[in-house]
């Protein structure tokens, strides 16, 4: 049997019903070539209605003066809506009365969660947030079948962790055994298995998360317990840009980055991978593409163990930090930091600070750091720092490093 390929789609590649066809049909493709998992996020915004109702349920009456029950059936109502509205779209006729049946029972179950006592407010919370990626599993499964590629939600949650409610550490081996047991099965009866993200087990049984956008970490956890060689991270954007695009328009596509250099990115504010998502990775040799779902045919970003040579590769802006700046005489300042990630070159750094002097902006600190380059501002000139440096550090695409054959 070939090593099972993973492809983890986000909540904005499954926000709909047109994304969610749009997602089934790259998994029913890619399963022509052999045995594929899938890991799915909520519906975009799902994760954070779900958490605002945990914490608006936490108490006998809601912080707005609306009963409990009341709270509850609203909840129900627009999580039923949102979702039976998909499936319906998304889901032919003969599959959809599974769907649906699937919805309901976990909306039952998810109220069941809400209104049970719990001594552990922040184990209620996980227990109540995982509910957005249940419901999208339900409907991605039925998605598939659609497509005439069987397909099922794995029955078990693989990923074993242990009991730190809101960002569980995972458990490595019982992970593996955990998928054994429930996603390997369904991947040697040819059907694609698809995993919730963002939800562990702890040893006790109790459901508990990975934290905030962890459904990234959780396809590169699964894909280390299934022995893959890749996995696929789809997303709303075409891969990894070297800058913020929202601050830096001209921000370009990496073609390939180190796991560290993905790693450094995600630490310091990138928003595309979760911050531990290339531990596993690192740790099995997966290579990890970054590619967007309404263009899956694009390359994206590679992210391997290979390292790319000299150079900068992005830049990532840290705003509101405090340091001590000798020119206010040991007085702590908060400043705004830009971080040159990759391997900076001679002459990089004085470049770099004469670049931002030209554009009117005082450097208050230079120098060299383990991420790259690092230089300091004030809070107000962050963003024009950081559009300065990536305009004279980050080469262009047609000037990096050799793109991997």
């Amino acid at each position: 049997m070939k090593r099972p390929l993973v492809i983890k789609f986000g909540g904005t590649s499954v926000g709909g019903s047109a994304e969610m066809v749009r997602a089934a049909n790259v998994v029913a493709e890619t399963a022509q070539n052999g045995p594929v998992a899938v890991v799915v996020s909520a519906m975009a915004g799902t994760t954070d209605a779900l958490l605002g109702y945990a914490d608006a349920t936490a108490g006998s009456r809601t912080t707005v003066g609306e009963t409990r029950e009341e709270t509850v059936a609203e909840l129900h109502r627009t999580l039923a809506e949102r979702h039976l509205r998909a499936a319906r779209e998304a889901v032919s006729e003969e599959h959809f009365p599974e769907v649906e049946e699937r919805i309901f029972s976990l909306l039952e179950r998810l109220v069941e969660v809400v209104e049970e006592p719990s001594a552990d407010p922040s184990a209620r919370r996980d227990g109540i947030a995982v509910y957005g990626e249940r419901l999208s599993a339900a409907i991605l499964a039925g998605a598939i079948r659609s497509l005439d590629i069987p397909a099922a939600v794995v029955s078990g949650d693989p990923i074993a962790t242990n009991g730190d409610f809101g960002e569980a550490e995972v458990l490595g081996e019982e992970t593996r055994r955990r998928a054994g047991e429930y996603a390997w099965p369904l991947l040697e009866a040819d059907s694609v298995a698809v995993v919730p993200g963002y939800v562990g087990r702890a040893p006790d049984g109790s459901v508990t998360t990975l934290g905030r956008g962890g459904s990234d970490f959780s396809a590169t956890v699964l894909g280390r317990a299934l022995g893959s060689s890749e996995v696929w991270i789809m997303s709303d954007v075409e891969g990894v840009l070297d800058a913020d695009p929202r601050v830096v328009p001209g921000a370009t596509l990496m073609p390939q980055l180190s796991y560290r250099e993905a790693t450094l990115f995600a630490t310091l504010g990138a928003k595309i991978l979760h911050p531990k998502t290339m531990e596993p990775a690192s740790e099995a040799g997966i290579e990890v593409f970054v590619r967007n779902s309404f263009d899956p045919a694009s390359p994206g970003t590679r992210i391997s163990d290979r390292g790319y040579g000299e150079g900068l590769r992005c830049v990532a802006l840290r705003r509101d930090l405090a340091i001590e700046i000798p020119c206010t005489q040991g007085r702590e300042q908060r400043v705004a930091s830009v971080v040159c990630i990759g391997m900076p070159e001679d002459g990089d750094l004085a470049r770099g600070t004469r670049c931002l002097k030209e554009a009117g902006i005082l450097p208050l600190h230079a120098g060299v750091s383990s991420a790259g380059l690092v230089f300091f501002a004030s809070n107000e000139a962050g963003e024009e720092a950081l559009r300065t440096l990536h305009a004279a550090l980050i080469p262009a695409v047609g000037t990096a490093a050799e793109e991997v054959a």
